[in-house]
Formats: structure tokens, sequence, C-alpha cells
């Protein structure tokens, strides 16, 4: 009688919204409970405080970080991640990793998402980008052809290269900036680009630059 070696169970991305526990959807909760190892930023590993869990914290060596996690592949994993694994997200390195199909994805609320609905417009036509811990390679006269667009900011770096992009997009664009939305210190500010270069921006902020004609 063959015995059946045992299934090594998938490993779940799941994404935590933009930081407050309201934001957090049912099944991502059902998955952190569950779990026997915990990965994720500190932030969101004190969103499930309460889990008995290993934790697996998420620094700047993700190379390291994903080889650790490879000697708990026999158990039950859960990454968390910021907003929407889909967007800019720790997913991708993971299933390079360890594989498309060896992975869950369960989708979250994104700050973006929350952004437009605290400004009242849709984002069918937002052009997203991330300039945080890196350099947009997108020009300018790219983004002229969107009236939408949304920064993930949170550096000195992010908040330079929004300035420069709201300056060479012209006066028919204005800025408007979304800190640590959801959380008890929200903030939502209209910038020019001189004030947007002489902000110190909390590390959550979205920066969207938007055209006279954008309406709700």
């Amino acid at each position: 009688m063959s015995i059946m070696p045992p299934i090594t169970p998938s490993i779940v991305i799941a994404g935590c919204g933009p930081g407050h526990p309201d934001y957090l959807t049912s099944a991502v909760k059902k998955a952190a409970a569950q779990a026997e190892v915990l990965v994720g930023a500190p932030h969101l590993l004190e969103l499930f405080a309460a889990v008995d869990a290993i934790r697996l914290p998420v620094g700047a060596d993700i190379r390291a970080l994903l080889e650790r996690m490879a000697t708990y592949r026999q158990q039950r994993l859960v990454v968390l991640v910021s907003g929407d694994c889909g967007l800019f997200s720790l997913a991708r390195r993971v299933q390079q990793r360890f594989g498309r199909e060896q992975c869950q994805l369960l989708p979250g609320i994104s700050s973006v998402q929350v952004a437009c609905a605290r400004l009242g417009i849709d984002w069918n036509d937002l052009r997203i980008l991330s300039a945080h811990g890196r350099t947009p390679t997108t020009d300018v006269e790219e983004l002229r052809a969107w009236h939408k667009i949304a920064i993930l900011a949170g550096t000195r770096a992010a908040a330079n290269w929004g300035a420069e992009m709201l300056e060479r997009l012209g006066a028919n664009y204005h800025a408007v900036v979304c800190e640590n939305l959801t959380l008890t210190n929200e903030k939502i500010h209209a910038y020019d680009a001189l004030t947007l270069r002489q902000s110190a921006l909390a590390s959550r902020s979205i920066i969207l630059l938007l055209h006279k004609e954008v309406t709700a």
C-alpha cells in the first residue's frame, strides 16, 4: 500500500487594503486566521496580532525573505500585502519564486480606489504609476493623453518627480495629495508644484494629477 505524499498548501497572497481594519475583506480575515506562517510588513502583521502563527516580517532583502519562506512550504503560508495584490505588489516576486499555480490571490481594496472615492471620481480611465522606490520611465508626452494620473508616492524623490510632471503638464492640471487614507491621520490637500516639492509627505501617499476637465 503506497502512502500519498502530503499536499503542499497554496501560498495565499492577501490584499490587506489601505491600512484600516474596516477595509479588510472577510476572505482575507479568514485566510489570515488559518495561517501557520504570516508574512508581511510590520504594520500589516499588527492587523492580525491575535493570530497564533510564525511571523516573517518583510524588509529590504526580498530574496532572503523568499528563501526563508521556502523553508515553510509544508505549512499554510499567508503573505500580507498592502492594498490590492495586483497593484505594484510583492505578489509578483512570490509568484516568480514559487510559481503562479502555487499561489492563490485574494484581492483587496487599493489606496487608489479609496482616493478616487474620496474625490468622487471614477477610475476607469486613470493612469496609475508607482514612484515609490523607483523613478517611472513614463515621459510627460505620454501623460498628456491622460486626464487622471495617480502616482504612488511617499518619498522625497517621488514628490519631486510628481512636481516636475505637474509643471511640465502645464496650467490645465492640478495636484491633489492623499496621505494615510482610511487612518486617523488621513489628509487630502491641493498642491501646486512648489508646495509639493517643499512638503514632507507621509510614506503612504498618492499624488493625483487631474486635468481641469475632470468631473465626478
